[in-house]
């Protein structure tokens, strides 16, 4: 099975209906019928509830972030290895540093980043993309 890492850009696009929405819809699909696995850290998911917390409320975050962990998407921690690779992620390449988590997911797991944040092209050599939109 194919394994992806998902960053907050396509979880929002996803749950807004912005132009990319069907890739991460297509890749959820295939996650249920087992052709591949998907992955998320909780620092990326974190990054979804604040943002979805910015714009709406505190209970919908809650909502959106309950109805995102029964999706067939495995939730990483971060430990305190992943902790200090982010970190050194952050201190090479001028990425934020919630976007490094997801890199080092991505690198933890040998999967592609699957994201539309253009931040990401700066580690475009560290690690695979899978550009949506």
């Amino acid at each position: 099975m194919k394994p992806y890492v998902l960053d907050a850009f396509p979880v929002l696009c996803w749950l807004q209906e912005e132009p990319g929405h069907r890739i991460l819809e297509n890749l959820l699909s295939e996650a249920e019928e087992g052709k591949c696995t998907l992955w998320m850290n909780i620092v990326n998911l974190g990054e979804v509830f604040y943002r979805i917390c910015k714009v709406a409320s505190l209970r919908k975050a809650e909502q959106t972030v309950a109805s995102i962990r029964i999706l067939p998407i495995s939730i990483v921690s971060a430990s305190d290895e992943m902790v200090m690779e982010a970190a050194r992620i952050k201190g090479k390449h001028p990425i934020s540093y919630a976007d490094a988590f997801a890199v080092a997911t991505a690198l933890g797991v040998g999967a592609p980043v699957v994201t539309g944040d253009p931040e990401y092209r700066s580690v475009e050599k560290v690690v695979k993309i899978l550009w949506i939109r």
